[in-house]
């Protein structure tokens, strides 16, 4: 599972450098620097997808610490998250893109808040699916996964939230929206595990 999700990762990671086009040299490249000042907009449509793919990486690969086990529902689940870590980089341009056209504004900034909105739900449902179904390592004190839970319950409300508000006021959605962003980059509370961790079939030690 990680294998292939680090797989979908480094793909989703690399694709926006594709939305980058170069600009023609016209006159000879006379108007390069002119050119490229101008195509900031796709320039800021890959920033913005490289720091959702990136941070929600980062956890990712956390919480190869978190789960012992895979199963059906979990790999469903796991799926349907990784199929939106492969879509941000769509709504991401799009917003980016509708910087010079003001009036799309907020149709645009709804359209991103929504995807980061689902992209944080399904982060929660795997992780629910998880809990449900056993696949969270026995060893970790309660506590701890209560916490982590509470984290994740808290981060996706953020996110429904501000995909609320952006319909009301699209600066404000927009912004608590990045706020809960970039939290991800707070990096989560090291794993407690029980004294004595349960031997599970399968362990070296």
């Amino acid at each position: 599972m990680e294998a292939f999700a680090d797989g979908v990762f480094a793909i989703a990671f690399t694709l926006p450098i594709f939305n980058v086009v170069a600009p023609e040299f016209r006159n000879g490249g006379q108007f390069l620097g002119n050119d490229l000042a101008a195509a900031w907009p796709q320039d800021l449509g890959y920033v913005i997808a490289s720091v959702v793919i990136g941070l929600y990486w980062v956890h990712h690969h956390f919480s190869g610490a978190i789960y012992r086990t895979t199963g059906h529902w979990f790999l469903l689940a796991t799926t349907l998250f990784l199929a939106m870590i492969g879509y941000i980089a769509f709504p991401s341009r799009i917003f980016a893109e509708s910087l010079v056209h003001p009036a799309a504004l907020p149709a645009a900034s709804s359209f991103l808040v929504d995807m980061l909105a689902l992209t944080s739900v399904s982060w929660l449902l795997k992780w629910n699916v998880g809990m449900a179904r056993g696949n969270v390592d026995p060893r970790l004190l309660p506590d701890y996964v209560r916490r982590l839970s509470r984290r994740y319950w808290i981060k996706a409300g953020c996110y429904i939230a501000a995909a609320v508000v952006v319909r009301l006021n699209w600066q404000l959605g927009l912004g608590l929206a990045t706020l809960s962003l970039l939290h991800l980059i707070w990096p989560p509370e090291t794993p407690r595990y029980r004294e004595e961790a349960p031997l599970i079939d399968g362990d070296d030690g």
